[in-house]
C-alpha cells in the first residue's frame, strides 16, 4: 500500500492511526529542526504529542553537539520537559558499548571535541590528536608514532578531522589486529540548511577501512545494533506501539521498519514526495507528512 499523507486520512483513520502508537522515536536534524535553521512549529507539535499522552524519544545521528546543546535547541522551538536521557545519538551508543565491552580500555577518537568531551564526562580514557602547526615529514613520522596501544578506533562526525588524525586511526588499526573499528552516522549527505546539503563523512570511513580491512561495528541509524539498544533503554516491548519519525529513507525509515516499528517520513529535510514514491518497498513509510507540524493540525481535526 502507498504511503498516506496524515492529513489526508478521514478523522476516523486519524483517531486511529494516533491510537495505534504509544511512543514516539523522532530523528532531530531535517524534523526537529535543520543543522543550521529551524522548521516551524514542531516544538509545538512534539508538546501536542506528549499531551496526548505520548513518549516521545528523540535519536540522531548527530554527536557534535553536546547534550547541553541539544538541550538549548529544544528550549529555543519551546519543547518542554525534554530531559537528557530523551535523546539518543552515536556517542552515547559508543560509550553504552564500551562500557559493556571494553570496560576500562584505551581508545583512540576520530571524534568532535564534543564527543570526546563526553568519552571525558563517562570515564573513557581516550587518545585524540588536535594539531594546528604546520606539519612536515620529520614532524608526521612523530605523530604517527604509536606509543600506547587502543582496544578500538572511534569514529563519526568531525569538521575539524585532519589528515594525521586518519593516518593515525588507521595506522592503530593496522598495528592491532584486535582492535575494533567502532562508528557512529553512515550519512552520506548531511543537510546544513534548506539549500545547501553537504557530503557526509561515510567516504573518510570507507578510506579507514580500505587500508585495514577492518569492517566497522555501527552504532547510529540505520544499525541494527542501535534498534537493539533503544529497546533496552526504553523498554519497548511491542515495538509495532513504536512510531519512528524522520526524513531520511535508509538513516530512518528503513531502520524504523527493520524495528518493527511503524514509520512516518517527513518532507522537511532534503528528501522530496517523488524520492519517496521512487524508493524500494522496504524504505517506503506507512504514513508521510510535510512536516512534524502537520500533527499540529491532526490533533485540532480530532478535538
Amino acid at each position: 500500500m502507498a504511503p498516506r499523507h496524515i492529513l489526508d486520512l478521514s478523522v476516523e483513520e486519524q483517531r486511529s492511526f494516533i491510537d495505534s502508537f504509544d511512543m514516539v522515536i523522532s530523528d532531530c536534524d531535517g524534523v526537529v529542526w535543520l543543522l543550521h535553521g529551524w522548521i516551524p512549529g514542531t516544538g509545538e507539535a512534539i508538546n501536542a504529542l506528549k499531551s496526548a499522552g505520548k513518549s516521545v524519544k528523540f535519536v540522531s545521528n548527530n554527536s557534535f553537539r553536546t547534550d547541553g546543546q541539544y538541550m538549548d535547541k529544544f528550549d529555543y522551538i519551546g519543547a518542554k520537559n525534554v530531559q537528557h536521557d530523551d535523546i539518543v545519538h552515536p556517542v552515547k551508543s559508543i560509550v553504552r558499548y564500551l562500557h559493556k565491552h571494553k570496560p576500562g580500555k584505551r581508545v583512540y577518537s576520530l571524534m568532535s571535541l564534543e564527543a570526546n568531551e563526553t568519552l571525558r564526562k563517562h570515564g573513557i580514557e581516550y587518545e585524540s590528536l588536535q594539531i594546528k602547526e604546520h606539519l612536515t615529514s620529520a614532524t608526521l613520522v612523530e605523530h604517527l608514532a604509536i606509543e600506547k596501544p587502543v582496544e578500538a578506533v572511534l569514529f563519526d562526525i568531525h569538521l575539524d578531522m585532519s589528515y594525521v588524525e586518519l593516518a593515525k586511526a588507521i595506522r592503530h588499526l593496522q598495528l592491532n589486529k584486535n582492535c575494533e573499528l567502532i562508528a557512529g552516522g553512515s550519512d552520506v549527505i548531511m543537510p546544513l540548511t534548506e539549500n545547501l546539503k553537504v557530503p557526509g563523512f561515510y567516504d573518510f570511513l570507507q578510506h579507514v577501512r580500505h587500508y585495514t580491512d577492518r569492517d566497522a561495528i555501527f552504532l547510529g541509524k540505520p544499525s541494527p545494533l542501535l534498534g537493539d539498544l533503544l529497546k533496552e533503554m526504553y523498554n519497548i516491548q511491542a515495538p509495532e506501539r513504536c512510531i519512528f519519525i524522520g526524513d531520511m529513507l535508509v538513516q530512518d525509515v528503513q531502520f524504523g521498519k527493520s524495528c518493527g516499528f511503524q514509520s512516518l517520513l517527513v518532507l522537511s529535510g532534503i528528501l522530496t514526495k517523488a524520492d519517496m514514491d521512487a524508493a524500494p518497498p522496504e524504505a517506503q513509510p506507512d504514513y508521510y507528512a510535510d512536516s512534524l507540524a502537520d500533527f499540529i493540525e491532526l490533533f485540532k481535526n480530532l478535538q
